[in-house]
């Protein structure tokens, strides 16, 4: 065999056009340098993306501090490692600019003038009440509707804010609430509110509205949209003046998720009314406001306010009204005004409720039929809280806390309470009795005073700005109970009566409010796994997260701002889907549905205790003929909304109409919130769903508000002929056996 030529080196001429094999030895030994100049690159570009340019140095290179301080970098190192501190301090929302700043010690930090700095850096973007702090310690904060607001404390609290409710006082700090100040002439501003309100239902233009010396209940609507387009409640309070003054004040208070739609509402009417020269604006950040509960409440605001600066009429009640036992016995709505001396020079205020002297018939009853008419106005003069620039001026020159602390220290007797003095400053109040008619909006005559009248009556303490410490700390060393706005809702599910916004379906202030609990809960159902979640489509429920109202309606869809999502339990339809061999035109099914969003300002809500009475009414009388059609059935009610006539439609409105309705089970049972409710003899067809559902200790047994269609109830009626009492079924969320509960209709 021959072999092939070869040259001096051994190697193969470079003159063969093709090589059939390659020396790999000596191909790499050839190119070792370009191998590792590339293996150099590939570790460099692998480390400048993970590690800082102090880290890429040898361990006993690195120094401590080298991250913060460039010249602890060798001198070829400094460059990149400071380009990345400047692309660090960019990234971290500063001006992207290295400073030299160090972090001050803890003596400096905890100064007055550095707290201060502290607290306004962290409200941009929402608004403190003057009480945050303080609850800020001891309970849960949220934001909400702007402002940071306590939702619930950090102890357990759901018992003993019922047992504070309705054995003691209960307080909670309602200054997040908005108040609008209307100013222009009286006839104009009640044709600017005429048009938000139920036609011939405008109470404030009543005499003892007018006057001031009581709150008028409202509930308010779209301009035009009566009695669809519900709002929500409100109330109207007047400005005391001589019968002289051509300019009058109304504030117009309401939960701050009204703020906006009102406000909108009130300039797009103003100028339809003919009422351009009205004045509007927002003077929710000059008040301070506590809502205080329960049986002990008069006679711990009584102990709190008890010294009063000027001989006026309230002055002289409140101690007398404070021996009685319930806030009940108040006329609701009637406003004292008083002016008390500086709460700081007679705290703390040692209150116990078993030393309140029982009533004396002799001095109450005589003030309670005659009430004077000049309980809601003080001195000549003297405006009282509505003169909002001398209570700012009077906040600026009060004496500081440090003065106070300096004329205890001379006081002879150590703890004797200040005496007022000509250099202390005197606070404007006002207390208005407040109860079941301001979160209706409407007049009540009677209402479940079984239960209502130890937990849903109790009293308002409105005060200027600045003074929202003192009076909290006031009344809390007093004995109040401090809750948050969860324990709120609670005790007024407790008392059977509708919240707002939780039990106000078709209101946009619920639906605001229902939407983001839906987006939470979804959210949480997610997060498990499939296998420990419940399966609701399995369970027959199709909206878990919230009531679909608006399909009970017959309307197409929900809004826009609720959860698209289709049934929840989507393993278990997938599952079905795929056995049926139908997934394609089931999912097509589901799009169509979502994508059609309705507007929630087509509902009918039937609020308010006449057209509850109505309701009750026609579900009392005999029932309607098989062949009986709805809108005849509810022509009363239809005519009572003053809808009877011409022009409207009649069917389409009784078939949108959504009555709230109180459900109290017969059995054991606790109703959970948008559960279906049910006829006893068709347990799959919803008439209505569950809002707030929880256990009463009040009754001892559970208890829920629930909204109900009027078509629903119409077959109520004639399913439950000849019983005085109305039951239905409650369903189970999760499968277990439906409760059978009493209803009663609501206001």
């Amino acid at each position: 065999m021959s072999q092939e030529p070869k040259n001096k080196n051994g190697r193969p001429p470079a003159t063969l056009a093709k090589a059939r094999s390659i020396g790999v030895v000596g191909f790499v030994e050839a190119r070792a340098f370009e191998i590792n100049s590339l293996q150099r690159t590939l570790d460099n570009a692998r480390n400048s993306g993970n590690a800082r340019a102090f880290q890429t140095l040898p361990r006993h290179l690195r120094r401590r501090a080298a991250s913060h301080n460039v010249k602890r970098i060798p001198a070829r190192l400094r460059a990149r490692a400071l380009e990345e501190m400047k692309r660090s301090a960019a990234g971290s929302g500063s001006s992207g600019k290295l400073t030299n700043h160090k972090t001050a010690c803890r003596y400096k930090r905890r100064r007055t003038q550095s707290v201060r700095q502290e607290y306004e850096l962290r409200q941009n973007g929402k608004r403190w009440l003057e009480t945050h702090v303080w609850h800020a310690k001891r309970m849960h904060m949220q934001h909400l509707w702007g402002t940071m607001i306590a939702t619930t404390p950090n102890e357990r609290s759901h018992r003993a804010a019922y047992r504070a409710a309705k054995e003691r006082c209960y307080a909670h700090d309602v200054s997040y609430f908005t108040t609008l100040e209307i100013a222009g002439p009286e006839q104009q501003v009640l044709d600017c509110l005429g048009t938000l309100t139920a036609p011939g239902a405008l109470t404030p233009s009543l005499r003892c509205y007018s006057s001031g010396a009581r709150i008028a209940p409202l509930t308010l609507y779209r301009a035009g949209r009566y009695p669809c387009g519900v709002l929500g409640p409100a109330t109207a309070l007047w400005k005391p003046s001589a019968d002289s003054d051509s300019q009058r004040i109304l504030w117009l208070r309401m939960h701050p998720s009204l703020a906006v739609d009102v406000r909108a509402e009130l300039d797009a009417a103003a100028p339809c009314a003919g009422t351009s020269g009205l004045r509007v604006q927002d003077v929710s950040c000059d008040l301070v406001s506590f809502e205080l509960l329960g049986t002990s409440s008069t006679p711990l605001l009584a102990a709190v306010l008890s010294q009063a600066a000027t001989d006026t009429a309230s002055s002289r009640i409140l101690p007398v009204i404070g021996t009685a036992n319930s806030p009940a016995v108040v006329p609701e709505g009637t406003v004292l005004a008083l002016r008390v001396h500086d709460p700081r020079l007679s705290f703390p205020i040692k209150f116990n409720p078993a030393s309140v002297d029982q009533p004396d018939p002799a001095l109450l009853d005589p003030v309670l039929s005659d009430w004077p008419e000049d309980a809601a106005s003080l001195q000549a003069g003297d405006s009282g809280i509505f003169d909002r620039e001398k209570c700012a001026a009077d906040v600026n020159r009060r004496q500081s806390e440090h003065q106070l602390n300096q004329r205890r220290r001379e006081q002879l007797v150590p703890g004797t309470k200040l005496t007022p003095g000509p250099e202390d400053v005197t606070v404007p109040l006002l207390l208005v009795r407040t109860g079941p008619e301001a979160g209706l909006g409407s007049r009540i005559a009677g209402f479940d005073r079984q239960f209502v009248d130890s937990m849903a009556h109790g009293w308002t303490l409105i005060g200027p700005r600045g003074w929202g410490m003192s009076l909290w700390l006031s009344l809390a060393f007093a004995g109040a109970r401090a809750q948050g706005m969860q324990e709120r809702l609670h005790v007024s599910l407790e008392a059977g009566q509708p919240a707002f916004p939780r039990d106000w379906p078709g209101s946009p202030a619920y639906d605001e409010t229902a939407s983001a609990s839906a987006a939470d809960a979804l959210a949480y159902w997610q997060r498990r796994p499939p296998g420990k979640r419940t399966n609701y489509a399995h369970h027959g429920i199709d909206s878990p997260f919230f009531a679909p109202f608006h399909r009970l309606l017959g309307m197409p869809g929900a809004p826009a701002s609720y959860p698209q999502m289709g049934p929840a339990g989507l393993e278990c339809r997938m599952r079905r889907l795929k056995k049926a061999g139908s997934k394609s035109s089931q999912l097509n099914v589901d799009t169509t549905q979502s994508e059609a969003a309705v507007d929630s300002a087509d509902i009918w809500l039937a609020a308010g205790e006449q057209m509850a009475n109505t309701v009750q009414r026609l579900l009392s009388t005999a029932p309607p003929a098989q062949d009986a059609a709805l809108v005849q059935w509810a022509l009363p009610l239809l005519e009572f909304a003053g809808c009877s006539g011409a022009g409207h439609d009649l069917e389409g409105l009784v078939r949108r109409c959504l009555v709230r309705v109180r459900l109290v089970c017969n059995a054991r049972g606790v109703p959970e919130n948008n559960s279906p409710v049910c006829l006893v003899t068709c347990p799959t067809e919803p008439i209505g769903y569950v809002i707030a559902g929880s256990f009463s200790l009040a009754r001892g047994c559970g208890m829920a508000i629930a909204a109900c269609s009027l078509q629903g109830l119409f077959a109520l009626c004639r399913a439950t002929a000849g019983s005085s009492r109305k039951h239905v079924l409650i369903r189970s969320m999760n499968g277990g056996p439906a409760c059978e509960a009493t209803l009663m209709v609501l206001p």
